[in-house]
């Protein structure tokens, strides 16, 4: 017979008892990832197009490289409806038959909810010399007046919702074809482009 006032011991947790309270534990921090992820991941927020492209100082140098500058316009738009965008920098790059013209890298900036931003980009010819078969070709389409390019965008962005911030993710687009009329400079139909996250 127990003695009157005496207390008695709580029995130890068993060694699987522990493991299963780790392994709820772990399936209910999962559970919550789950679904801020799906409740905040950037599921294509964001559209972008090429507003306008020229191209200025055509030719070619004695060794085939390509003197000109690309000027493009870009247009970005958020069209997430609560998540800001930051974009650590924007490098933009101008392609031809596989063949790399020009590029340049435009300052970052914080882009609202429901928000368009124009950047106009000068992106200079590379001083290298091209293919030849790229050469001839982009010689005869300077002849008939139209230069088809492609435009690829890279960017290194961050959601923030409110005061909280996602991972630092990376944001490509391609745009194609986008012609550059060196007979009509003025007149240009927006392309819009590819955008993966």
């Amino acid at each position: 017979m127990a003695r009157q006032g005496s207390t008695t011991r709580r029995p130890r947790p068993t060694t699987t008892k522990c493991i299963a309270a780790a392994l709820l534990a772990m399936l209910v921090v999962l559970a919550i990832i789950v679904i801020l992820w799906l409740t905040v991941r950037p599921a294509k927020p964001l559209r972008v197009s090429v507003d306008h492209a020229a191209l200025t100082g055509f030719n070619f140098t004695s060794g085939g490289a390509l003197n000109g500058t690309f000027d493009i316009t870009l247009r970005a738009y958020n069209q997430n409806k609560r998540a800001a965008v930051w974009y650590d920098s924007v490098e933009v790059g101008v392609w031809y038959d596989g063949a790399y013209l020009a590029g340049a890298v435009v300052p970052g900036f914080d882009q609202p909810p429901l928000n368009e931003v124009r950047i106009d980009v000068y992106a200079p010819a590379v001083s290298a010399a091209l293919p030849r078969g790229v050469e001839a070709t982009m010689k005869k389409d300077r002849s008939d007046g139209k230069l088809p390019v492609e435009v690829h965008v890279r960017a290194k962005a961050r959601f923030r919702y409110g005061m909280v911030k996602t991972r630092r993710y990376t944001v490509r687009a391609s745009c194609s074809p986008v012609v550059v009329d060196f007979s009509s400079p003025s007149s240009f139909h927006r392309v819009y482009c590819h955008v993966h996250i």
